[in-house]
């Protein structure tokens, strides 16, 4: 009977088997830091888009057209941080066991694609209102309107998920059991995923490039045309700094979108390192916007600044008091009107960024 019992019981290592397994990975040094730089990406993303969303929620004067493209990237952002970033923790770097099947892997999957969209039609809207801005001056600030903007942007969000959306109704029928989520993602990209990426990320390049290309053509003819001195070669040296601004973009749009997407087509190990900076560098993408948009300007600083001291206070960053510390210090006689920049007499529209 002893020996009866004995055999019927399941050893520790039996039993240590039959125990379900919530982490596939997440062990090992390098699978530590990976996460530990995805986690850093992920604060960084949220505690600067959302001060930029905070500014434009706290101020005012900041709600101008380019800021209202510019608070809805930091928007898309936030979100993509807040979701995407964990999920890709713990489907991607920790395999969790219960991310698995066809429904959870195609939401999750085209979730992360929809952001990555609706980066790169934000991007493109915000060159074209920096072309019309400088390009077609007057012309263009005197038909851009808020209420315009506004559209912009739900056009922004209705391309992008009517392209995401779209491109994956070819995979509803992709089913190959309780397999995770990486294993429908190689099934996706292969199926349909490598022929949505030439018109979604490779024309929208293509576009930003010669946006910034003509900008750059314009600020260089301008600059050589009216004098650094005038008054007009203020709004030059504006145009200027804000056509660096726009080649920061192009080069920080190749590295951290199109260079990901071909580091996809050619990574073929799940899990390398290739293989995950390709995800890494889209994901900075949300981390570096700010800066390229906003920590990049004098005005933001200023507004941030503002709003460390006075969170809930009626301020604005364009109050006379700002505006001749300002003045005093520059030598200048500039102030901010209603939208507008008068240099001793001469308006010319505020087409400033923050």
């Amino acid at each position: 009977m002893a020996t009866s019992n004995d055999s019927s019981t399941p050893s520790p290592q039996v039993a240590n088997q039959t125990k379900p397994v919530l982490f596939r990975h997440c062990t090992g040094e390098s699978s530590h830091i990976q996460i530990i730089l995805i986690v850093i990406v992920m604060a960084t993303s949220i505690f600067g888009n959302g001060a930029i969303c905070g500014l434009l929620i706290r101020f005012r004067s900041l709600r101008t057209v380019p800021n209202i493209l510019v608070a809805n990237l930091a928007l898309i952002d936030v979100i993509n941080a807040m979701t995407n970033m964990p999920l890709f923790i713990m489907w991607y770097l920790c395999q969790v066991t219960f991310l698995k099947g066809p429904a959870v892997s195609w939401f999750i999957v085209s979730w992360y694609v929809l952001f990555m969209y609706l980066t790169v039609a934000s991007l493109v809207v915000l060159m074209l209102d920096r072309y019309g801005a400088i390009v077609h001056g007057l012309r263009y600030h005197s038909w851009k309107t808020k209420n315009k903007a506004v559209i912009a942007v739900f056009c922004i969000w209705g391309s992008a998920v009517s392209y995401t959306f779209g491109m994956f109704s070819l995979g509803l029928d992709i089913n190959v059991g309780e397999k995770p989520v990486w294993i429908y993602r190689k099934y996706y990209f292969k199926n349909f995923g490598r022929s949505f990426l030439i018109p979604g990320y490779l024309v929208p390049f293509a576009v930003i490039v010669v946006l910034g290309f003509l900008i750059w053509r314009e600020v260089r003819l301008s600059s050589r045309q009216i004098g650094p001195q005038s008054n007009m070669g203020k709004r030059v040296r504006s145009d200027v700094e804000t056509a660096k601004t726009l080649g920061i973009t192009i080069v920080a749009y190749f590295w951290m979108g199109c260079f990901p997407v071909l580091l996809h087509s050619i990574a073929r190990l799940h899990g390398s390192w290739i293989h995950y900076l390709a995800f890494f560098f889209i994901f900075m993408n949300s981390m570096a916007n700010p800066v390229i948009y906003s920590l990049r300007t004098r005005r933001f600083r200023q507004a941030f600044m503002l709003l460390l001291r006075e969170p809930c206070g009626t301020s604005q960053p364009t109050d006379s008091r700002f505006r001749q510390a300002h003045t005093s210090s520059t030598g200048t006689g500039m102030t901010t009107i209603g939208g507008s920049t008068k240099c001793n007499g001469a308006s010319t529209p505020d087409n400033r960024v923050f």
